[in-house]
Parts: structure tokens; C-alpha cells; sequence
């Protein structure tokens, strides 16, 4: 499906387009792809000729060059040049330049999945494979920039390379942001599409919104610079394994008894389940439970415990942005007001050097305003009131009393510590309030992108789209209070006899010394799979 002015671009690991018809729909229906891309390097065509059963747009695998080593494919919008491997990319360039001289301007990328980086510890430095081939066809286009995606490479990289045009010596790496370029040089902004772990067992899925950058006008930017927007997903949040304690092997068990989706799942006996090896009673209802969650998109209560901050009035929800997991700033903090529907953000915009006037700004406002009040996070008791404290205490210290005495509450830590089954695809907010109907302002923005940009105002001095920023803030405090309200309309288990737990995040916490972070980082596989015996 375009993505209003762009294409989504999907990447299928090899091991992952070898799954189950059923599971390889659910991935389809999720992404709904205008392209798909069995990524190499090595020729899998089995993948590929199973992709090509459950997607209707066109499945591309460079490696098998089953149309020739160089090949042109109009996705939606976008358009992408794909060269089997390495060694012929200089074939590709006429293609390119055909793709690039659209009349309607259409954006175009080339896909070659041998194009990766090579560290030399050595050497102390990293080089580009393939870069006086790259800068060769970035300098014959006229366009001095190109966009290569490549399997070859994490979906986390993202970094422009700038290369000498006769040679392809690295000038510099910088970030993928359009930049003004030399005359005797080429921008070649280089973006991976493989999973973490590389090829093998690799069962990450990518997939990337890509559109025409308009931010880049400015710089006198070409059709070639794009914006892009990733989204990766486990293999196993589709198909039965998305159901909690369903994996591989329990799948395999489950499609050699013909129910191969969650429907089936869910037309399935209990008692037929607890057979499964190590599955039992307890396991079969927990897969029962999560597969309707999964199904109906409603949350499901698994506890008669009160929901966090429940027996105060509304809590405020919080939500923080920072420079880095690691920050040396809490620059924005949101707080949103359930009662009256308002929204406050404290931003710090001029001098990114001295963290405290926002935590002053924000503890002011908090402390004269609604003392009385309690806060609400998702997963705060790992990010935002860690941080939070830590600022306060260093920068605010006049307030850290204060700030230790309010009560604190995180929605994500109650349900995931048995309390609630949540829809989504993951337990990141965005997915389970998406779940749950919440319909953001579609900022593009996610908290690296953020404390991405933040960093470059850091460095720069440039501003950011303060406005965007802010909504993308907002939208994280609004979508909890969402995920609180579903939550809470859920149905209790009435007679459960499920009492508090020692150390359950139902439980106000106060101060950030004392608090059990191995409670708060639990995974979500490990923490969906306690709390289900009450059924």
C-alpha cells in the first residue's frame, strides 16, 4: 500500500519467507507492501517462489537474476534499480538513469545486498565494498546523490557516505540528512534492510516507508533524496507464534494437527492443547487467552488487581524525550490531564547545554499546580522516572524531595506483570494503543528519531520542527491515557483470588535508588508468561 505520497518496501529474510502460507499472509496483511524484497546475498529461490504464492505486489530476490543481472520495478511511487550482485554494478547505470528521468519525478534507489562496510580494527577505520563503482554511477546520473538499500547491512544503518568522484575515496560519513555536495564529490547515503544478526537465522522483518524528502528542498535537493521511515518486526509476531508460548517447535506440532492460524488456535479444545508437550493446562489457556486478545483486538484482564493509580484521581500522564539512551538532557517533558483534556510541554529550545531551567520549568508547574496528583508512564520505571530523578536530583536538587514524594505508576510494568494481556504486535506503546484504536497525528517520528535530531541542534544550532516534536510527545501521553481507559473498561476476573504481588508495578514507587530494575526490564516473552493460572 503507498504510503500516501511514497511505497512501503518490504524485507523478507530468506529463513522468514520459508514459513507457513498462513504466517506469511499474517506478515502480508500487517504491511500491506507496494514491493517485497527476499533480501541475499546468496541465491534462495525457494524463498522467493514462496513469496511470490502469498504477495500480489512484485517479490524481487537480486541474487537469483531470474530477469537479468540488472533489473528496473516500479513500486507504487518509488522506483528501484536492483543489481544481482556486486560485481556488475556498472551495468546498472543506464537503468538508473532511465528510472531517475521520469517526467513525474518519481524517486529512485538502487538495491545490491553485497554493498556493506568492512571495519578494520587495525587499521582503525571502516570502508564502503563497492564505493568507486557507487561513486561512478552517483557522478555518470548528474545527480552527485544515490540512495542504495541493502540487505547487507542492519535496519538500523542509516549514514550518507561522501566519495571522491574519479576514485571513490571516502571523504567523510555523516548522517543521512541532504547536505550540500563538492563539485568533485558524491553523496551516496547508504540504508541496510537485513536483520541484527545478518543472514542465516536471521528472523527480523523490515519494512520501509520511502517518499520524496520534502524538508530537502532547501538544499537544492534532487528526486533521489528521500525520506525514510523503518518499522522491524520479529518474525514471530505473525502466524501462531505471535501467541504467547507458541514457538517454533509448539508451531510445527500445532500445523501438523491442520491449525495453522490463531482462528484455528481458538477452535481447538483445551484439552487438545494441554496433550502438546510441554504445554499443560495452564499453557493451553494462556494460548487460548492471548489468541482471542489477538484476534478481537480487546485487552484482557488476567488479575482483579486495581489498575495503577486507580484508587487516585486521574493520574498525569508522563512522557519524556532525551538526547540518547544515555542522555545528558531530558529535553522535552509532556504531561497530559485526563480531567480536563489538556495537554502542557516543557522544551528546552535555546540553550541545550544547561538541563536544568526545563526540569525547573516543568517541577514549578507540576508542584504548583497539581500537587496532589499522581504520574502515569509506559515502561517509565526503565526510561522516563529514572531519568527524571536522576536530572532532578543533579539540576533541581531543590525539588528532589518533592519529586521522590510523588506517587509514580507504569502501566506497561502492571500489565506485563501478569495483570493484562495486550493487543498489538509487540508491547511498545505504539503498537498496543494502534491496537486499540488510537489514531495519532502521524508525526514520522519515533525516540531515536528524536533524540537524533535534538543531537544535530546540539552539535548545530539548527532548529528543530519544534511543533512536530512536541505532537510526536503529545501523541505518546494521549495514546496511554487510551491504553488506560480500554484497559480499565476491560472486564475484572471476578473471584480470582489474586491478591497484590510482592514488588508488583501496581504499587505506587517513590525514589530512584531502591527499585528492583530487573522487575522493570523484563521482556515481554517473559513477562506475558506469569499471572494466567487464575483461568
Amino acid at each position: 500500500m503507498s504510503n500516501g505520497d511514497g511505497s512501503n518496501l518490504l524485507a523478507l529474510p530468506p529463513v522468514v519467507a520459508e514459513r507457513s502460507i498462513p504466517a506469511l499472509e499474517d506478515v502480508r496483511d500487517y504491511f500491506d507492501p507496494d514491493g517485497v524484497w527476499v533480501i541475499g546475498p546468496d541465491r534462495e529461490p525457494k524463498a522467493a517462489a514462496r513469496a511470490r504464492q502469498v504477495f500480489d505486489p512484485p517479490v524481487v530476490h537480486p541474487p537469483l537474476g531470474d530477469s537479468g543481472p540488472v533489473q528496473r520495478h516500479d513500486l507504487g511511487t518509488l522506483s528501484v534499480v536492483t543489481v544481482q550482485r556486486g560485481a556488475v554494478l556498472e551495468e546498472a547505470g543506464e537503468t538508473l538513469a532511465t528510472a531517475r528521468g521520469r517526467e513525474d519525478g518519481t524517486p529512485a534507489a538502487l538495491v545490491c545486498d553485497d554493498v556493506t562496510t568492512i571495519v578494520r580494527p587495525t587499521a582503525l577505520e571502516t570502508t564502503l565494498e563497492y564505493a568507486s563503482e557507487l561513486a561512478a554511477l552517483a557522478a555518470d546520473a548528474d545527480q552527485k546523490r544515490l540512495t542504495v538499500l541493502t540487505g547487507g547491512l542492519p535496519a538500523t544503518y542509516d549514514r550518507t557516505w561522501y566519495l571522491e568522484c574519479s576514485s571513490g575515496t571516502c571523504l567523510g560519513v555523516g548522517s543521512p540528512q541532504p547536505a550540500p555536495v563538492g563539485a568533485d564529490a558524491v553523496a551516496i547515503r547508504v540504508h541496510g534492510l537485513g536483520s541484527v544478526d545478518g543472514y542465516g537465522p536471521a528472523r527480523s522483518i523490515s519494512s520501509l516507508a520511502i517518499s520524496r524528502d520534502c524538508a530537502a528542498d532547501d538544499l537544492s535537493a534532487t528526486s533521489d533524496d528521500l525520506a525514510i521511515d523503518v518499522e522491524t518486526l520479529d518474525a514471530d509476531a505473525f502466524g501462531l507464534e505471535a501467541v504467547i508460548g507458541v514457538g517454533p517447535k509448539t508451531a510445527e506440532r500445532l500445523e501438523k494437527q491442520s491449525i495453522t492460524t490463531r482462528s484455528e488456535l481458538l477452535e481447538t479444545p483445551v484439552a487438545q492443547l494441554c496433550d502438546l508437550p510441554n504445554v499443560g493446562p495452564t499453557g493451553a489457556k494462556r494460548m487460548h487467552a492471548h489468541a482471542e486478545v489477538l484476534e478481537t483486538g480487546e485487552p484482557r484482564r488476567l488479575t482483579d488487581e486495581s489498575l495503577p493509580g486507580e484508587s487516585h484521581r486521574p493520574p498525569l500522564c508522563l512522557d519524556i524525550e532525551t538526547d540518547g539512551l544515555s542522555p545528558t538532557i531530558v529535553w522535552q517533558v509532556g504531561v497530559y490531564d485526563p480531567i480536563d483534556d489538556s495537554y502542557c510541554a516543557f522544551v528546552e529550545r535555546t540553550d541545550p547545554s544547561d538541563p536544568g531551567p526545563v526540569l525547573e520549568s516543568f517541577c514549578d508547574w507540576l508542584l504548583g499546580t497539581h500537587p496532589d496528583r499522581a504520574l502515569c508512564t509506559w515502561n517509565g520505571w526503565r526510561f522516563d522516572y529514572r531519568h527524571l530523578g536522576a536530572f532532578v536530583n543533579r539540576h533541581a536538587p531543590h525539588y528532589a524531595a518533592e519529586w521522590e514524594a510523588i506517587p509514580k505508576f507504569d502501566l506497561y510494568g502492571w500489565a506485563t506483570d501478569g495483570n493484562a494481556l495486550l493487543p498489538g504486535r509487540t508491547n511498545k506503546l505504539e503498537d498496543v494503543s494502534s491496537a486499540l484504536g488510537y489514531e495519532g497525528s502521524e508525526t514520522g517520528l519515533d525516540g531515536a528519531a528524536t533524540a537524533a535530531a535534538y543531537q544535530r541542534f546540539m552539535r548545530t544550532g539548527a532548529g528543530l520542527e519544534w511543533d512536530r516534536h512536541e505532537a510526536y510527545c503529545e501523541d505518546d501521553c494521549r495514546a496511554l491515557w487510551h491504553v488506560y481507559e480500554r484497559v480499565r473498561e476491560a472486564p475484572r476476573v471476578s473471584g480470582s483470588g489474586s491478591g497484590s504481588r510482592s514488588g508488583s508495578a501496581s504499587t505506587s514507587r517513590t525514589g530512584s535508588g531502591d527499585r528492583d530494575e530487573t522487575d522493570r526490564t523484563r521482556t515481554s516473552s517473559e513477562s506475558e508468561q506469569v499471572g494466567l493460572d487464575s483461568f
